[in-house]
């Protein structure tokens, strides 16, 4: 049974099989190694000389009949019952029920370990929306096969059974990613092209290819932005792919496009004094321009050009004046 069973083990890791649809195909072989033990119980207990290893073959079947049924309750459906005692031999065994909890925890909180960019407070931190091309898709798509090849990334939502997906979806309210929390890209940059800003991501720095765009940093247009604050990105998280929310009779599975998550953190421009002002004084060549122009438009006339020294030089009537143009 143990040899069959580890050959249906081989064979279906072969094909990337869910933890559910395997517990199922091995309870159904064990099921069926089962009956044979019983067979050879039946055959020993019919001679004398055998009755006592008969006997043990006959408990160990009803003990094999006990957890394979305990199987068929949890592969094949939602039920549980009082007589369990699978979790104390899990106990007994040794289990990892603690990491199964911290999991369970981390998918709750929708935050996933974050890498070394830099440590922020959160009021530098805003949420940048983004958008995504088809190339940028084309070129996260191939990111995360990237990242399941190396064993960098799972989508076995972090091996936790459906019960615990339903817990964490019930409490949540949310969909259950395959990936589990959102997962922090290897490397991440942000380029500054024009007047766009686009997230680059990858393996590493030399497999870094471009992954999305930003429209809106916080509330405000990606260009005003820019205008007044310093820009760097602080964490950019994977979301999206297979995942699993909650039904009317039980979980449900959907697949989404896998897309970015981006926070960018800020540094106000005037605080630093590299804000440009948005009126700028005349500058001083402009105004010998505009006095050279006149002058040229009094030669087209044949009118004197006026002369700031000649006006600033002749003094203006006094009464003494005005009397002596008056006698003659």
């Amino acid at each position: 049974m143990l040899t069959v069973i580890d050959i249906i083990n081989r064979v279906l890791g072969y094909f990337n099989v869910a933890d559910k649809p395997k517990g199922k195909a091995f309870t159904w072989v064990a099921l069926i190694a089962n009956f044979y033990l019983l067979y050879v119980a039946i055959q020993n207990l019919r001679y004398p000389d055998f009755r006592i290893r008969g006997a043990l073959f006959m408990l160990a079947f009803v003990v094999f009949l006990y957890f394979i049924g305990l199987n068929f309750l949890y592969y094949f459906t939602n039920k549980t019952t009082k007589f369990d005692i699978s979790p104390k031999v899990e106990k007994w065994l040794g289990s990892n029920a603690a990491k199964k909890t911290a999991v369970e925890n981390e998918l709750r909180t929708q935050l996933g370990a974050a890498p070394a960019q830099g440590v922020f407070s959160q009021d530098q931190l805003l949420t940048a929306d983004v958008t995504m091309t088809e190339e940028q898709q084309a070129n996260l798509d191939t990111l995360v096969d990237s990242l399941v090849k190396q064993g960098v990334l799972s989508l076995n939502y972090q091996g936790l059974d459906d019960k615990a997906v339903g817990r964490v979806a019930q409490e949540t309210q949310q969909p259950v990613l395959a990936i589990g929390a959102p997962f922090p890209l290897p490397f991440f940059d942000l380029q500054h092209l024009d007047s766009k800003l686009v997230i680059t991501g990858g393996l590493n720095a030399l497999m870094a290819k471009p992954l999305a765009t930003v429209d809106r940093v916080g509330l405000l247009p990606v260009e005003a932005a820019q205008r007044d604050y310093h820009l760097v990105v602080a964490n950019v998280f994977l979301i999206g792919g297979e995942q699993k929310l909650l039904g009317r009779s039980g979980l449900r599975k959907e697949a989404q496009p896998y897309s970015l998550t981006v926070q960018l953190a800020y540094q106000d421009k005037a605080t630093t004094g590299d804000r440009q002002p948005e009126h700028e004084a005349e500058p001083l060549d402009s105004q010998h321009t505009t006095r050279e122009s006149q002058r040229e438009t009094a030669k087209m006339t044949n009118e004197p050009a006026p002369s700031t020294s000649q006006a600033a030089s002749k003094p203006l009537p006094t009464r003494e004046s005005r009397r002596h143009r008056h006698d003659e």
